[in-house]
């Protein structure tokens, strides 16, 4: 009696228990919103484009450092919008031209990324 038990236990674990072909999908619910930041996996050539733009516009070198580096982590971190906004307050307070602006907003929409 035992054998016959142990054989009935085995055939229930092997019983299919997925979804059927007529069976519609259903997507699982998002926890979150997606929103749009940085593409992290292509942080280094951001970078070096961050680094032309300063160079190009003859920013300083410490100014030039502390903007990049609060644009990368508000970018990678909370989204692109916080980050153009930060860039935009940054010139408005006279840190540097538009021109300036006008290239990091385009840098970070190059570089943007659903996550």
């Amino acid at each position: 009696m035992s054998v016959f038990g142990e054989v009935l236990l085995a055939q229930n674990r092997r019983r299919f228990k997925g979804r059927r072909y007529n069976e519609p999908r259903i997507p699982k619910p998002r926890e979150s919103e997606r929103t749009t930041m940085l593409n992290l996996s292509r942080l280094t050539v951001f970078r070096y484009d961050m680094r032309e733009i300063m160079a190009h516009y003859k920013l300083e070198e410490s100014a030039a450092a502390s903007l990049m580096a609060s644009v990368i982590a508000k970018a990678s971190r909370i989204s692109i919008n916080t980050a153009r906004d930060y860039v935009i307050d940054q010139e408005k307070a006279g840190a540097y031209p538009r021109e300036v602006t006008d290239e990091i907003c385009d840098l970070l929409d190059r570089f943007s990324k659903l996550r």
